[in-house]
């Protein structure tokens, strides 16, 4: 297995953010026993395209690299923007599939959850927010799976775009009978949306999580996806 592992993520101007996608590039390549480098599709540098294209102008780098979404739902960016870097600059590189309702996601969720909360009545997973209908299709069906895998109510939320914001979400489990209700982040790594977040939550005086980009689980599941795709 000696095929790089290029981790594609959105990108972020912020640095704690940009730190995480690092860490886990690294700590995925040190399981596989493989090169790993990391990429961004939007905001920062470098881009994929970028990076690509330099296993493409210099041979002496080896295989083309696995490229692994690092993206918990198919939004544009890994419907469009990841296939079509990879078409333009390299096609012998090889694309997983994005982080999803993988289990390991779900392992993730739940130890952020019980970080902050030892017996919750109530979780609201708090997603970016996507202009895509699949995408937010894909963040319900995660919030399903959290409800059978913690024994309480999980509403799906989102902190743009269309669909419930947190704050309906909390409410309508209060008005169920919810007290103990934590936000979940369904974020990877710190930004603009994890800090949106924590201000909602301390608005309506609950817990939440942190980011889930750094958990082992996620570490494991992405050196997953690159062992499949080989």
């Amino acid at each position: 297995m000696t095929r790089p592992l290029v981790l594609a993520a959105h990108g972020t101007v912020d640095p704690a953010g940009r730190a995480v996608t690092v860490e886990v590039a690294a700590r995925s390549a040190e399981r596989l026993g493989v090169r790993a480098e990391v990429a961004y599709v939007d905001v920062c540098g470098p881009e994929l395209l970028d990076v690509l294209g330099r296993y493409a102008d210099d041979p002496g780098r080896g295989e083309a690299p696995v490229v692994v979404p690092f993206f918990l739902a198919a939004g544009y960016h890994v419907r469009h923007d990841v296939p079509t870097a990879v078409r333009s600059a390299l096609p012998a590189a090889l694309v997983t599939p994005w982080l999803g309702d993988a289990p390991e996601v779900l392992d993730a969720l739940a130890g952020r959850v019980a970080e902050v909360a030892a017996a919750p009545d109530g979780v609201v997973l708090a997603a970016a927010g996507s202009s895509d209908a699949d995408a937010r299709g894909e963040v319900e069906g995660v919030a399903a799976a959290l409800t059978v895998r913690l024994g309480v109510p999980v509403s799906a939320a989102f902190l743009s775009g269309p669909g419930t914001r947190p704050i309906e979400a909390v409410a309508a489990l209060r008005d169920r009978g919810a007290a103990d209700i934590v936000l979940a982040a369904h974020l990877l790594a710190p930004g603009v949306f994890l800090r949106r977040l924590a201000s909602t939550a301390a608005d309506l005086s609950v817990a939440a999580t942190g980011a889930i980009g750094a958990h082992d689980a996620i570490v494991s599941l992405v050196a997953r996806r690159h062992r499949e795709a080989i």
